[in-house]
């Protein structure tokens, strides 16, 4: 017998809104402090690896050769960020296409950037390491100044289907969906999806990223616990479906394959 999450249960278990929800960053005086220059850049004399890290909390996130976190920059946060913020975000940037290691290497390619550099993208998201990450495996960036975001593996080399594929968003998805949502996400998340003790999941841009929503209903991403040990494949694509097209959003839906394959 399933058991159901009281609200008390599901504030703690929904905490930070599908793993989007940045960290809390208590070195970033010390981060500030030893920041470089704005136009410094990453991996520029040669073609770039990009790998696939892990951790045992964690749903696996782009690395470089090197083992350091690499990050996008959040909507907001690109309009807020100013030019002594600019600072503790170094792009990632290569000579040639960049290469890749247990991702799906399409996902990759380089854009010129404001600085005229070739800047690694990732599935569309220009690639950053954080000054404040000073040995591999450390996370500082994510949600610094609510700016950083790591970036979510999309798919994996023996997984190419989980880096997305047109679902319709069907009146019995949307229905599983806002069932589950309801008993379990809405008293972190809202019954409007308009956020609680979780993010705001209405007008939500990052819930176009299918497999990166999956991979953390699934397996968790950090204060958000994995659930996926008490959703089936149908119950995740569903309630995937229904957040990806509600409150404003419409980024069509997720199939019980997807849910599959991003286990």
């Amino acid at each position: 017998m399933k058991t159901k999450l009281t609200h008390t249960a599901a504030a703690v278990a929904c905490a930070a809104a599908f793993g989007f929800a940045g960290l809390a960053n208590a070195n970033a005086n010390t981060a500030a402090a030893e920041s470089q220059a704005a136009d410094t850049t990453a991996g520029a004399t040669s073609p770039t690896l990009i790998a696939k890290g892990a951790s045992d909390t964690m749903t696996p996130f782009l690395v470089d050769a090197d083992g350091f976190t690499l990050y996008t920059l959040s909507e907001e946060g690109k309009d807020k960020c100013d030019e002594a913020c600019m600072k503790h975000w170094t792009p990632v940037v290569s000579e040639g296409r960049p290469l890749g290691r247990d991702i799906l290497p399409g996902l990759l390619d380089t854009e010129k950037n404001d600085k005229g550099a070739s800047q690694v993208n990732y599935g569309g998201l220009a690639l950053y390491r954080f000054d404040g990450d000073k040995k591999p495996g450390d996370m500082n960036g994510q949600g610094f100044s609510d700016v950083g975001v790591m970036v979510t593996v999309l798919g994996t080399v023996e997984k190419p289907e989980a880096a997305g594929e047109n679902v319709e968003a069907t009146p019995e998805l949307m229905a599983a969906g806002a069932k589950v949502y309801s008993g379990t996400c809405a008293a972190c998340h809202g019954a409007e999806g308009q956020g609680a003790f979780g993010t705001k999941l209405a007008g939500f841009d990052r819930l176009a990223n299918a497999p990166a929503l999956l991979s953390t209903i699934i397996h968790g991403l950090n204060s958000m616990p994995a659930l996926g040990g008490q959703f089936n494949d149908e119950q995740v694509a569903a309630v995937a479906t229904y957040v990806r097209n509600s409150w404003g959003n419409s980024y069509g839906g997720v199939s019980a394959e997807q849910a599959k394959a991003a286990r």
